[in-house]
């Protein structure tokens, strides 16, 4: 567990940065709660939370409620969060929000943001594919139930015939660190996320393995609320799935003002040329419709990582009244 003081440690600043208004006035404090925190984490695939955040138009909405937005390592953490009470939204990829559920974690699907897929890059050349791999080489990747450890562990069952069979090379890595480890040789390969695998293949890696190749097309990450706090702040709720569906539509009208706005998150190492680049590319979509989950729980289960599989969408969709359900 974390304490507040880590989360409120972990979330970016305000940026001072004009964008376009969004048409939203206040709305009335019925249901609005004292103070939120919505977490995510590094990475492209956030673009829409980060466009949110910086339009501002949940705290315009909602001026008497404390906004807290936290940036968090992995999807393991933001559960972490959402168990101890400190997190009421929050935002991950599809194994570690099914392994919650499954544990009880008391949460459901508000929206997915996008469609991506996650790549294997080594910078070794004799790692063409997954069998080159050894149990005793170091793959990094946000956590041991990421979505980029079931990558992994669909690649090893198909190609291997043991889902598990790479499970002690697995190392817990953060995206950025990871591109660093990699680059230096002190990981064999990387599983991390756009645009830290683009970075990664442009430096003179390799794509290894595509998580759409395993899988299909699928969602990446999604946004997640807390069902308590949804039943008791309905109102809210709604108006942040609003809002995320206008930073969406965003993201896709405008990806040359949009590029500005990563740019400046990132702090300016990335140029905006770079993130427009990245934003307009056809395997990067941003979509609210979630793909994938059921799938992934069955493979999920068949593998021993989770003792149940939802028999719908609408057993672990909460938008299922706001918008497409998905699969």
């Amino acid at each position: 567990m974390f304490s507040r003081r880590s989360l409120v440690a972990g979330s970016l600043a305000a940026l001072v940065f004009a964008l376009p208004p969004v048409a939203r006035t206040a709305t009335p404090a019925s249901d609005a709660p004292a103070e939120i925190t919505v977490a995510y984490q590094p990475g492209l695939s956030y673009s829409n939370l980060i466009v949110m955040r910086e339009q501002r138009s949940l705290e315009r909405q909602f001026p008497q409620t404390k906004v807290t937005w936290a940036v968090l390592n992995s999807t393991a953490a933001v559960r972490e969060g959402f168990i101890a009470g400190q997190i009421q939204i929050g935002a991950g990829s599809i194994p570690p929000f099914l392994t919650g559920w499954d544990r009880g974690v008391g949460w459901k699907i508000l929206a997915s943001l996008n469609q991506m897929s996650v790549w294997l890059v080594s910078r070794d050349n004799a790692i063409r594919t997954v069998k080159d791999l050894k149990p005793d080489m170091k793959i990094g990747m946000p956590s041991i139930d990421s979505l980029q450890s079931l990558t992994l562990r669909k690649a090893a069952a198909e190609q291997l015939g043991n889902a598990h069979a790479l499970d002690t090379a697995i190392v817990a890595i953060d995206h950025p660190s990871g591109l660093q480890a990699l680059q230096v040789g002190q990981l064999t390969a990387h599983l991390s996320a756009p645009p830290f695998q683009y970075q990664e293949v442009q430096a003179g890696g390799h794509v290894v393995v595509r998580s759409f190749d395993v899988f299909g097309p699928h969602t990446f990450n999604s946004v997640y609320v807390g069902s308590k706090f949804a039943d008791e702040h309905p109102q809210f709720v709604k108006a942040f799935y609003r809002d995320l569906l206008d930073a969406t539509q965003f993201l896709k009208a405008h990806p040359r003002e949009a590029s500005e706005i990563l740019s400046k998150d990132a702090g300016g190492k990335v140029p905006p040329r770079d993130f427009e680049g990245w934003l307009r590319r056809k395997d990067v979509i941003f979509s609210t419709t979630p793909h994938g989950f059921l799938a992934m729980a069955k493979f999920m289960q068949s593998i021993g990582g989770l003792t149940k599989v939802p028999s719908s969408m609408r057993e672990i969709d909460y938008a299922g009244t706001l918008g497409s359900v998905g699969d």
